[in-house]
């Protein structure tokens, strides 16, 4: 039995941490001890023959980059967290190498598991065409040409993937269930640390849904086909739950692009702003498609100047109830209204979980610097949510997927030289221009009709107009406090 209680060294976790959450080295080794021991034998022996393979000179961040590779729930943790601006450069640098890998597939085993799924590939006019692109967490990606012409990729689970994603999701849920028991021994605050890895872990067992994967690319191609500045792989007619056939992709990752200026690369970020968070929060429809994994290895530009989007097997959709509250939320900011902001939480929220006397003070302080900063964005949002978090509200997997991906997508808007602000600018752009067009139809609806994009009702347009001098006076009232 190998005891990863003295392997794990908790100095050389503090070293791969900011100076800010260097307090959290015991929780994480804990936690990747309990991980660790939950492998199977021959699991936890291919762990430490990975490290063996590292010279001896081979830093903590190249250990910890090799440790995340070889677990499949771990490397699509390491995904998500590869762009975020709060971790060190050297662990974002590793990290970010498991966005795109070489294969490690043998060829033979690929076409067999091709075989298996779809039969002969001459019977369908397709021809292999070798090297392997590339191989995912979960997934490797292969080539080919149908009927000589057509360029097309075949997303390929890896033999076994399910039963060991499944088995290491399970350590996870297993991982949030100590930290629970022991938050107060190893000094972290006291979450429902199970519930929120359980409602994770839900969405994560998606990765190897490619049945679920292809509905989410039909529909985003339906979502994005009139926009010619984005491109949504077509599927080919030969896709099997294991098997994803679809349109071959050229380009590179967003953030490897040469642009010719700062301006290319910003409207570049603002291209990824509008399509990925605008369009779908700003949709008419009754239910808003987002890509729930924006990393940069997912978001390509093409030799003619588009945005590919590619692995749709994260999407989620926005129901109109929490849809209404997001923008709910969003008016009680801006007019500080914190009642009104606590009502958006019941929504969002799962059900008992608001506290109001407890939470309360977390929404007056998040407005209170409101009124000494602006606006309220998108950001400022997430950390309004997380504040909400730390003092037991419990939000449901989908707004937890939403806020992994909105802060995946910052770290690549970050890389790619635009700030924060970029976000707010484009959504409070797309935001007024929606109500310009609605503005003629809100003549021909009763009052409370919220069926618009912007999900804003009549009354919520009057109520606003109605207080603006008082926000205004508050606002005014923070800056000065500044002076």
């Amino acid at each position: 039995m190998i005891d990863w209680n003295i392997l794990i060294d908790e100095a050389d976790i503090a070293s791969v941490l900011p100076a800010a959450y260097a307090h959290y080295r015991r929780p994480i080794k804990r936690a990747l001890t309990v991980f660790l021991e939950g492998l199977s034998a021959a699991q936890q022996q291919a762990v430490l023959q990975d490290q063996a393979m590292l010279p001896p000179t081979a830093t903590v961040f190249e250990r910890v980059g090799r440790l995340v590779r070889s677990c499949p729930a771990l490397h699509k943790l390491g995904q998500t967290l590869a762009r975020d601006r709060r971790l060190l450069p050297e662990l974002r640098m590793q990290l970010q190498r498991l966005e795109s890998l070489p294969p490690s597939i043998p060829l033979n085993v690929i076409g067999g598991i091709l075989t298996r799924e779809l039969g002969p590939l001459d019977r369908l006019g397709v021809t292999l065409d070798f090297p392997v692109l590339a191989e995912a967490s979960v997934a490797v990606v292969v080539p080919f040409r149908a009927n000589g012409r057509n360029e097309g990729v075949f997303k390929i689970l890896k033999p076994g993937i399910e039963e060991r994603l499944e088995h290491e999701l399970g350590l996870l849920e297993r991982v949030g269930t100590c930290l629970d028991e022991e938050c107060e021994a190893l000094g972290v605050l006291r979450l429902d640390y199970r519930d929120t890895a359980a409602g994770l872990v839900a969405r994560l067992r998606h990765e190897v849904r490619l049945d679920i994967e292809q509905r989410h690319l039909a529909a985003a191609g339906s979502t994005y086909a009139s926009d010619p500045r984005i491109l949504i792989p077509a599927l080919f007619p030969f896709c099997t739950p294991r098997v994803t056939a679809m349109e071959r992709v050229h380009g590179v990752k967003v953030t490897d692009h040469r642009f010719d200026s700062d301006r290319e690369r910003r409207a570049c970020a603002e291209l990824l702003v509008g399509s990925l968070i605008a369009r779908p929060v700003l949709s008419v429809g009754d239910a808003a498609l987002f890509h729930g994994d924006p990393h940069a290895g997912n978001l390509l530009f093409t030799r003619d100047r588009r945005l590919a989007i590619l692995d749709w097997s994260l999407a989620t959709t926005l129901d109109e109830k929490r849809r209404v509250a997001v923008v709910q939320l969003a008016l009680g900011a801006v007019t500080l209204d914190a009642a009104r902001v606590a009502e958006a939480f019941v929504v969002l929220s799962e059900p008992g979980t608001v506290h109001l006397p407890t939470v309360m003070p977390i929404i007056v302080a998040a407005l209170e610097q409101l009124r000494k900063i602006g606006l309220p964005g998108l950001l400022w949002l997430i950390d309004l949510l997380d504040g909400a978090v730390q003092v037991g509200v419990r939000f449901d997997a989908t707004m937890l997927l939403l806020r992994k991906m909105l802060l995946m997508l910052e770290g690549v808007i970050a890389d790619l030289g635009a700030n924060r602000t970029c976000i707010d600018t484009v959504l409070l752009g797309d935001f007024f221009a929606s109500i310009a067009i609605e503005w003629p139809y809100r003549w021909l609806v009763p009052p409370n009709n919220r069926a618009f994009a912007t999900r804003l009702s009549n009354v919520d347009l009057a109520n606003l107009m109605m207080r603006l001098p008082e926000t205004a006076i508050r606002y005014w009232l923070g800056r000065a406090s500044r002076w």
